[in-house]
C-alpha cells in the first residue's frame, strides 16, 4: 500500500509547486493591497570584491539588444532593479577569476497575481521576479 501512496503524494507536491503563480508561495509580507505595475528584479550573484561582478540587464531576449541597466556589483550578493510587470528580461552576470571571464544568464518575466484567500484580507503579489545568476563551478 505504501509503494501506491508515496508516488501519487510526489505528483501532487510536484503538481502544486510546479503552478506558476502558485499562491502556496504567498509571503503575506510582500504583498500589497493595491495593483503593483512594477517590480524589483532580483538577481543572485557571487560577489567577488576584488573585481567586482558585472551585471547587466535586457529586456527581451539577448540577441534583441534593448539594454535596460548594467552595474558592477562588489559587495552585495543580491542586485535589485525596478522594472515594469509583465516584460521578459535577460540578466548577465560576467565574472573575472584568476583572469578567466565567466558569464552567467538568467530570465525573468516579473507578473503580479491577486491572492483572494492566503493571507487576512485580499492582496496582491508578485512572482517570476527572482534570477539566480552564482556560478555553480569554474574550470
Amino acid at each position: 500500500m505504501k509503494r501506491f501512496f508515496l508516488p501519487v503524494f510526489n505528483l501532487i507536491i510536484i503538481f502544486a509547486m510546479s503552478c506558476e503563480g502558485s499562491e502556496f508561495l504567498v509571503n503575506c509580507k510582500e504583498c500589497t493591497k493595491a495593483e503593483p505595475y512594477e517590480a524589483t528584479l532580483k538577481c543572485q550573484v557571487d560577489s567577488d570584491s576584488r573585481y567586482g561582478t558585472l551585471v547587466q540587464i535586457w529586456e527581451g531576449k539577448l540577441e534583441d539588444s534593448i539594454f535596460v541597466d548594467s552595474k558592477r556589483v562588489y559587495s552585495s550578493s543580491v542586485y535589485e532593479k525596478k522594472v515594469p510587470l509583465n516584460r521578459y528580461y535577460t540578466i548577465t552576470a560576467t565574472y573575472t577569476i584568476d583572469n578567466k571571464t565567466y558569464i552567467a544568464v538568467g530570465s525573468a518575466s516579473p507578473k503580479v497575481k491577486l491572492s483572494e484567500n492566503k493571507c487576512d484580507e485580499s492582496c496582491y503579489y508578485v512572482y517570476g521576479n527572482e534570477v539566480d545568476l552564482r556560478l555553480k563551478y569554474t574550470k
